[in-house]
């Protein structure tokens, strides 16, 4: 509702005064359709996108150093939505795209958006691999890795779990090709960053250190059977997930299929999860 009042508010004082308001009508687009798409809207979404992209364009028109990074945006939102409902060729069309912007716009400013180029890379790296492309993601994702890693260098608070996210993303891509060796170095370091990252805010990183220490249950389950180690982060995954069950759907998966994990050992998955939590 707030959202749809500013859009009013901010259509009608656009009417009078373009040059001046134009950009807050498209940045109030973008908004709504970030909410649509979380809230499943696909069509009030898209279309939400489509109207800031072509006022975007416009702006980026006569004034690109300050719009194109808009642009670049919309498109990115918009490839995330076709991503989900598996409209794959206008998902690469969007992605390549933005990155092709953003490539530019990081080749004069590299401190402001080589993030977001890495950002793009790593989501078409996703794109890829979800459709068998394993040569594409591996490239994707092996750039977005490298300059995460530069960025993380100079700023570690601020980049290192873009750093863990790729290299999460490498692990399963990895695990997948039955590339074993590769698969453990990516998800035992980006374990280690999330341990590094939980230690000081747990609130804020402990959901990630569950999603690479099922990744990693899993791993020493089907790829390199190993039951110590295998059930070892299924109870750190579930000690990590615990605190947010309630609240987080991520969450909920993670402790279900860490207890799934523990059964498929022939175990039983009520008494596991008792003895893990019990000082919890």
């Amino acid at each position: 509702a707030a959202y749809d009042e500013a859009l009013q508010i901010r259509r009608r004082l656009a009417a009078a005064n373009p040059e001046t308001y134009l950009p807050d009508v498209a940045m109030t687009l973008i908004n709504l359709g970030n909410l649509y798409h979380n809230q499943n809207d696909v069509a009030a979404a898209q279309a939400a996108y489509d109207e800031a992209l072509g006022i975007c364009r416009r702006l980026a028109d006569t004034n690109p150093d300050t719009y194109l990074p808009d642009v670049a945006l919309t498109l990115n939102n918009l490839a995330v939505l076709y991503s989900h409902r598996n409209d794959v060729a206008a998902a690469q069309a969007a992605y390549d795209e933005a990155l092709h912007i953003r490539r530019r716009l990081a080749a004069a400013n590299p401190e402001t958006y080589l993030l977001d180029v890495a950002g793009t890379l790593n989501n078409l790296g996703n794109l890829y691999h979800n459709q068998n492309d394993v040569a594409a993601a591996q490239a994707a994702y092996d750039e977005a890795l490298q300059i995460r890693r530069r960025l993380a260098a100079a700023n570690p608070e601020t980049y290192l779990l873009d750093v863990a996210g790729t290299l999460n993303n490498l692990g399963i891509l990895y695990r997948d090709r039955n590339d074993v060796a590769a698969a453990q170095a990516a998800y035992d370091e980006a374990l280690a960053i999330y341990r590094r990252l939980a230690g000081a805010n747990p609130d804020t990183y402990l959901p990630d250190l569950a999603m690479t220490a099922v990744n990693l249950s899993i791993f020493y389950l089907k790829s390199l059977p190993d039951q110590d180690k295998s059930l070892a982060h299924a109870g750190e995954a579930l000690t990590a997930a615990g605190p947010f069950v309630e609240v987080l759907p991520a969450c909920q998966e993670y402790a279900r299929a860490a207890l799934q994990v523990v059964e498929a050992w022939g175990i039983d998955a009520e008494a596991f999860f008792e003895e893990t939590l019990k000082d919890y």
